[in-house]
This record gives C-alpha cells, structure tokens and sequence, in this order.
C-alpha cells in the first residue's frame, strides 16, 4: 500500500545485496556485476545517461540522484558481489559469518537495495574524507540514502513504486511506515516475540512495473473491488501495529492478518496466483505453507510472480520449508534483520 501513500508494516529480511567500491583516477564510473544481469557499464558524471534496457539502470539512476542534490562523484569503481566472494574475505576474520544473497526480481525489494547501497557508497566515496567503514549510519543518514533511493527509483526511472522498500533495506528491523507524506514516517515494532519466517520463491520472475501501472490505473479510476480492498488492508496494517506494539504480542493473531491481508491482495486486488497480468504459483505455496502449519502466509511485493512469505513457530520452519519445496517452490529460512545498511573493510 505504500505505492498508493498509505501504512505499511515492513520486515527486513537477514538477506543482502553486496557493493564494493572504490575510488579510480579520472572521472568515469566504472559498474561492474555477474550474470545472468549486464556484466559491465560505465557513467560518465559530465554527460549522465541512463540505459533503461539494462539492469544496471538502478545504479545509474542512484548516481545522477547524488548530483542532483548536489554531491560531486569522482571516478570509482561500482562492484557488486555475491555472497560467497564476501564470505571468502570474512573467514579471515574472527567469528565467521554465514551470509546470503537476496534473490533478484522475486518481490523482496533487491532493486531497492541496489539504490540504497550505491547511494551510500557513492556518497561515502565523494567527500574529501570518507568515513571508516564499520561505522554505523545515523538515523538522519539512512534516511537520506532511502530518500536518494527512492528519487532515483520513482522520480528518475519512474517506476510506480512507494516508499516502503527503500526505508526497511536503510534501517532493516521490523517497522510501520507511513507512507502518506514525504519523506515517510517510521515507527520501529521492538517486539519481544521471535518472528521466523519462510520464504517460497515460484520460480517466477515479475514484471514489477507493468503490475503496478495496471494497480494505479484501477486505483484513479475508483474501482469498487481495488477500493474496498486497499481499505481493509490499511485495516489490517494498523491492527497489525496495535498487535505488535504489545509487551507480549502474539504470533497466531499476527499469522491470522496476515492470511486476512492475503485474501484481499487476491480477491480484491487480483495480484495473486490468478493474476491477469502475471499469473503465478503463488496460491500453491501459500496453500502449502499453511497446510504444513504456517501461522500466516501472503505474497510478498506486488504479486503476479516472484516470493511469498510465511510466518510460523519456531519449531514448525524446516517442515514449512519442505512443503514449499514439496509444491515446487524454493524455500529460504530466514529471520527479521536486525540491521539495514552497513559498511565494512573488503579484501579481494
């Protein structure tokens, strides 16, 4: 709902996206990243451009949000990692650390952590003397990196999104932000209560845009069913918050929301499995989460494709993971994370 200004309650997922950057004489900006995505491009800081064809267009974007609030970016190197490259440098260190890739283009918010990592790094590099990495941002700084982020997502490449996904990858944790103004408001949820979680990737790649111009196109025009169920929903968002505001919240009354905000992103706002624009096995893992005994299950994102996401007992999140696998879909167990952004030291 945060596309459309309203509240939403996000959790950020013990899932990253890795940038190392550094600086290189001259003024190009070399961006560098793996396949299946574009390998290699370059921006020029005198003639910024954007190629929208390819993936890289995020970070080109994020760039040219930099300059246009004025921070003049040198020459760097742009790189983007996968886990393993990161966890081979940190065995050196003591303990070491298990760390995973957030998967691209399933409705877990990657492009969105894309701009906020450049934003951050590119902005780190700028100054005459960047700060150590490993220091941790403060909260006026990682708001300025989500904003960044969301100016270059909705303001630069016009992508039809909210605020939501840039301020949980910045600050990470569990939060209800609202979305009605700019920049959005956050409220940080401290529960006391663990939250595991599991999500079931389809397989599926979404066309985020396409769903979200067809959602705001039934959004100005009143549709009654898109109406009655963004109305529920902010609802449910809010009773969710009363919810985990409590001093011992409880995980069943939290699935139980969950599966009530479900039925009306698919009844109502038709973005689940029967998606007309993108229609996906999302209802199939969902269905088998819950059978398997999930306390609540919902897709994540706008829908028509990608992950869904499942609460359940702390006991029951293998078992919840194999019946997605079991329906087709690839399960990740994964928790709330702690931390958004952060930097470190890097050594190839």
């Amino acid at each position: 709902m945060d596309w459309c200004r309203k509240s939403v309650i996000a959790a950020a997922l013990d899932l990253r996206t890795f940038v190392q950057a550094e600086r290189t004489p001259g003024q190009r900006i070399e961006i560098r990243s793996f396949r299946p995505f574009t390998a290699k491009a370059q921006f020029n800081p005198e003639k910024p451009a954007i190629n929208t064809e390819s993936d890289l267009r995020y970070t080109q974007a994020t760039l040219i949000a930099l300059q246009r609030e004025g921070i003049k970016i040198p020459g760097m190197r742009i790189r983007f990692l996968r886990a393993h490259e990161v966890q081979r440098s940190r065995r050196k260190a003591s303990p070491p650390t298990t760390l995973e890739d957030l998967p691209v283009k399933k409705g877990l918010s990657s492009s969105a952590a894309v701009c906020v990592a450049v934003s951050a790094a590119a902005d780190m590099l700028s100054r005459e003397k960047p700060p150590d990495p490993g220091k941790e941002f403060s909260k006026e700084a990682l708001s300025r990196y989500a904003d960044l982020a969301y100016t270059a997502e909705r303001k630069i490449l016009g992508v039809n999104c909210g605020q939501m996904d840039q301020y949980a990858s910045a600050f990470g944790g569990l939060t209800h932000i609202d979305c009605t103004a700019e920049p959005a408001k956050l409220t940080p949820l401290k529960t006391s209560v663990e939250l595991p979680l599991v999500i079931g990737d389809t397989g599926q790649q979404k066309d985020t845009p396409r769903i979200l111009g067809w959602l705001g196109d039934r959004l100005k025009c009143g549709e009654r069913d898109f109406t009655e169920g963004m109305e529920n929903i902010v609802r449910i968002v809010e009773e969710a918050k009363k919810e985990l505001q409590k001093t011992n919240p409880s995980r069943k009354t939290i699935g139980e929301l969950m599966n009530q905000n479900q039925h009306y992103l698919a009844k109502y706002l038709k973005v689940s499995g029967d998606c007309p624009i993108s229609p996906s096995r999302l209802d199939e893992l969902i269905e088998a989460a819950l059978e398997a005994g999930a306390l609540g299950a919902k897709l994540s994102g706008s829908g028509g494709g990608g992950a869904m996401i499942a609460l359940c007992e702390p006991e029951s999140q293998r078992k919840i993971g194999e019946a997605i696998k079991k329906a087709g879909g690839q399960p990740l167990l994964s928790r709330v994370a702690d931390q958004g952004l952060r930097t470190e030291h890097f050594s190839s």
